[in-house]
């Protein structure tokens, strides 16, 4: 089973066979603090491959492959992650009468080092995320998960 990442959402504007979705927000939403995701004011931009009769302010569903967003995890941590075994393996070659706290203190500097670079880098050339329409999204299933959704937090 492939595994992919979905989000629904009203249509805002549609520019050929590309679509801009406002997705709806969910609990998590409002307590997170990603300004990428804040700054484009959450909206998604995603294909139409399967040509859909698309209207603006219609309910859609938009997928990305799950692939995609673990590549860009590994990106975003695997810099870091090296740049600690670097510096504590560097110390630890350079100045080998250092003791732990040294090596350690070294290689946390380079991951902090390397996490902004990271950080930087991602702000610069932001990640392209491949999200595709998959399907329009029935108004009344909608209302059906939402009453779900109060029902089961009610106490």
């Amino acid at each position: 089973m492939r595994q992919t990442v979905t989000e629904t959402g009203k249509v805002r504007e549609i520019k050929g066979n590309m679509v801009i979705v406002a997705p709806n927000m969910s609990a998590a939403c409002f307590g997170c603090m990603n300004q990428e995701c804040k700054a484009g004011g959450g909206l998604i931009t995603a294909e139409n491959p399967g040509a859909l009769p698309l209207e603006t302010g219609q309910m859609v569903e938009v997928s990305a492959p799950g692939i995609s967003l673990l590549g860009q995890a590994l990106l975003s941590l695997l810099p870091p992650i090296m740049g600690f075994m670097a510096g504590y393996t560097l110390t630890r070659l350079l100045f080998p009468g250092a003791g732990e706290g040294a090596f350690a203190g070294a290689g946390v500097i380079l991951l902090f080092a390397c996490a902004f670079i990271v950080y930087k880098a991602r702000a610069k050339f932001p990640a392209k995320r491949v999200y595709r329409v998959t399907r329009l999204v029935n108004h009344l299933m909608i209302n059906h998960l939402m009453i779900n959704h109060l029902n089961s937090c009610q106490i």
